[in-house]
């Protein structure tokens, strides 16, 4: 039996993954050893309350935690449950970061100490770890061994997640391991301000009829992946043996390298009826800008983890599951 825990459980992320548990049915533990996963427990901020968005289940119990990481005593709770698996989604983004950088930490830092400081039974520990984490002056592709140099407050938070994560697996508290995210899309729902979500509304909007101004440049390149490969790439990892993971327990995942004029291009093929123009916002684009263009990995490539094939795919994707 397998209990597990999803922080940012009220996400589009968490969501899917979700999903794909109640899919899967089971997941692979420490020991090699396929058990079913009997329950999953999504916990997400105390205000926000957590839509009831997932499929009827005969399989594992969906329980829900609502509170904030940052509350010693919340993780400390869910800490005490005992978790087998944890895959730690939660985070305050790029442009939040920025603007609360000590409140950020709380969550984006303190909670995961937390967590596997107070973790039990050794559980498999899966973060998701960002492409933030690299910047400065960038070769043409980044692969899983460039040093990191975060220019954001959320991409040093992330890498020193990944070295938490190393040193407690090190200490045999967890089997840890962390996924290096690409630009993820096309959340569905409302438009947000994170940075993501604003280079997803570039697809999302017309998709759904809207006109919009994407605030890049039509030729500015960027990596992105569907989240239908990021849930499939998370539950890899997750069942993969300890020794099959780099010394730094921390991979990239592989990319879909596009421009903002290819994204527009894919919505005119897909069936898109809104316009897209483009009126490029000097702070979004130095941020886009900052990070990798090609975003690759030998071990995601070796254990048969790749990009989307293509925009119109990501596209797809999207119109599959946009409805929740």
């Amino acid at each position: 039996m397998t209990r597990v825990l999803i922080t940012g459980g009220a996400g589009f992320l968490g969501q899917r993954l979700a999903r794909a548990l109640i899919e899967a049915g089971a997941l692979t533990d420490s020991d090699g050893v396929r058990r079913e996963v009997t329950q999953i427990c999504l916990t997400d901020i105390a205000e926000a309350a957590l839509p009831p968005s997932l499929p009827p289940s005969d399989g594992p119990q969906i329980v829900q935690r609502q509170g904030d990481l940052s509350d010693a005593g919340f993780t400390a709770a869910l800490a005490e449950e005992g978790f087998d698996s944890i895959f730690h989604l939660a985070s305050y983004l790029t442009l939040q970061a920025e603007q609360a950088p000590a409140r950020a930490y709380a969550v984006n830092v303190e909670a995961l100490r937390r967590l596997v400081d107070a973790a039990q039974n050794r559980p498999k520990v899966v973060f998701t770890s960002s492409i933030a984490i690299f910047g400065g002056t960038l070769p043409d592709e980044v692969g899983d061994d460039l040093n990191p140099v975060p220019t954001t407050t959320y991409g040093i938070h992330k890498a020193i997640n990944e070295l938490l994560i190393a040193d407690y697996s090190r200490h045999g508290r967890i089997d840890g391991r962390a996924l290096r995210l690409p630009i993820v899309l096309i959340r569905p729902g409302a438009a947000l301000p994170a940075v993501s979500d604003r280079v997803a509304a570039i697809a999302r909007a017309p998709m759904n009829g809207q006109d919009i101004a994407a605030p890049l440049p039509p030729d500015l390149q960027m990596p992105v992946v569907s989240v239908g490969k990021v849930v499939e790439a998370l539950l890899r990892i997750h069942d993969l043996p300890a020794d099959a993971l780099p010394p730094k327990r921390a991979f990239n995942l592989p990319a879909l390298t596009v421009s903002a004029a290819d994204m527009a291009e894919a919505v005119v093929r897909m069936g898109g009826t809104g316009r897209v123009s483009f009126a490029p916002e000097p702070g979004m684009s130095d941020i886009v800008a900052g990070w990798p263009r090609r975003f690759v990995s030998a071990t995601a490539t070796a254990l048969g983890i790749g990009p989307d094939a293509d925009f119109d795919a990501i596209i797809a994707d999207y119109l599959v599951h946009k409805e929740g």
